[in-house]
């Protein structure tokens, strides 16, 4: 049983309902909507696309609104499009984006670089692909003197970095904004927000969610540059979870420091109760090739094992050649990674780290279900918490959660091993335990004679205050 959620990209390659029920047939748990591509009228087709498939599969699935975010960018080139730049090239970096990039001038659509950066740093171009090194500041034309450090070529537009330099863009453009207004009434239940630098970055996220239509919007920024992680714990105490996202981080860092970090994130989002995804070139070969490669298997098998509660395909579903492949291949690598988790110590480690009445209970939740050999555990939870706390203890038998919105239910899907189910709402604790029988035995889960753990908060509607276990036998009177 695959308990890693898994976030598949939609795009070109995923562009028909027909396509978005095979990825949810293979196993999409989230479809991602990269807002850097496209407007708004182009993600409402596929929106409707998305929920059509919905409702042919009769699953459903979370929609994720990626910002583009406030990013740097190189100018234009004329004509064929790309510019050959050699080893020890002196180059000039302009302040201004309309400036045609040449041999000797590039311009940036961020003026602010110039005060930025210092002397002996490095700008950095088209994912790094590119490598400058300042020489000088020239103060009266505002433009960076620079020697290339290694041979490529250069298009327009291209993505520009400044590796451990704090930059002061916004964390929130307008296209942000706006992109993300529209996304609450269509009905997207998680963002993603790109560039996220430091905790004001996702408040002012928080206010936009506060106020449209679904208060349990899931928040999940990006961890991208060396600020972002300097300000990791800070970010994740507003934010609703995180994503490790290593392209532009192992272009911001030092690419041998990837794998330490996307460690430590993900360590800080299971301490925290909080779902984290990994994310970018999980299984990058099967955009070209209908398998991947062994060393993808095994990066997409450790990010289980640290911990993550999600993987993440961005250009393996939404541009690949074999969309729905990489979906399957991801699914059998969790599950067949999920299945080994119990072998591992990264439980014990969370739980030492914090003994709260939730986490204590959380943890004998599981330890109980595994000790009466239950079948199933069934957290009630008004808001969530409940749900992620027994998940993080990554229980090797299934965990429902039983909520009464679907909007709460919505922001579990992304939680690990979770499967989150909308019920009735009442404050009779024995009509809760019918319910908890009636919902495990239709979904499959059990069946007469097995036994299952409910988990709950009494008296109801408490936030954070799960106190009660009970051990039930299915057909028991």
């Amino acid at each position: 049983m695959r308990r890693t959620k898994i976030v598949s990209t939609v795009g070109p390659a995923a562009n028909t309902t027909d396509i978005m029920v095979q990825l949810i047939n293979a196993g999409a748990d989230i479809f991602r909507f990269n807002f850097s591509h496209g407007d708004h009228e182009e993600q409402l087709g596929r929106v409707k696309k998305a929920k059509e498939a919905m409702s042919v599969t009769g699953k459903r699935v979370g929609l994720m609104l990626d910002t583009k975010g406030a990013e740097i960018r190189s100018s234009d080139v004329h004509e064929d499009g790309k510019i050959h730049f050699a080893v020890g090239d002196k180059v000039r970096i302009g302040m201004d984006a309309s400036i045609w990039t040449s041999k000797e001038l590039i311009g940036v659509s961020y003026p602010g670089l110039y005060d930025d950066v210092h002397v002996g740093g490095h700008v950095l171009f088209d994912d790094g692909l590119l490598d400058m090194k300042i020489l000088e500041k020239d103060d009266s034309k505002r433009e960076l003197v620079t020697v290339v450090e290694n041979a490529g070529d250069l298009g327009g537009k291209k993505g520009v970095n400044a590796p451990g330099v704090a930059i002061n863009l916004p964390g929130l453009t307008d296209k942000d904004r706006d992109d993300i207004t529209w996304g609450l009434q269509q009905g997207f239940n998680y963002i993603s927000a790109s560039f996220v630098r430091k905790p004001s970055d996702v408040k002012d996220i928080r206010d936009l969610v506060d106020a449209g239509p679904n208060p349990h919007v899931m928040i999940i920024p990006k961890i991208e540059s060396q600020e972002g992680i300097d300000n990791a714990d800070a970010i994740l105490k507003v934010a609703d979870g995180l994503m490790v996202a290593r392209g532009d981080m192992g272009v911001e860092i030092p690419f041998e420091e990837v794998p330490k970090v996307q460690k430590s994130l993900i360590r800080k989002a299971n301490l925290a109760h909080k779902p984290v995804i990994t994310a970018t070139q999980m299984l990058n070969s099967m955009q070209e090739n209908p398998r991947p490669t062994r060393a993808e298997v095994a990066d997409v098998a450790n990010s289980v094992y640290d911990g993550t509660d999600a993987t993440m395909l961005s250009g393996e579903s939404a541009n690949g050649k074999y969309p729905v492949e990489a979906v399957t291949a991801m699914a059998k690598i969790d599950e067949a990674s999920d299945d080994d988790l119990p072998q591992h110590s990264v439980v014990m480690d969370v739980f030492n780290a914090n003994d709260s009445i939730t986490d204590t209970l959380g943890y004998s939740v599981v330890s109980a279900a595994e000790r009466v050999g239950a079948k199933a555990i069934v957290a009630v939870t008004a808001n969530g918490f409940t749900a992620r706390s027994i998940s993080r203890f990554r229980p090797n038998i299934p965990l429902i959660a039983l909520t009464f919105t679907q909007e709460v239910a919505d922001s579990l899907i992304l939680t690990w091993g979770t499967k989150p189910i909308v019920i009735d709402d009442t404050e009779n604790i024995n009509e809760i335990y019918a319910i908890a029988e009636k919902v495990a035995m239709s979904e499959n889960i059990v069946k007469k004679g097995d036994r299952m753990v409910i988990t709950l908060g009494v008296p109801f509607g408490r936030s954070h205050h799960t106190n009660n276990m009970y051990v039930m036998e299915i057909g028991e009177e």
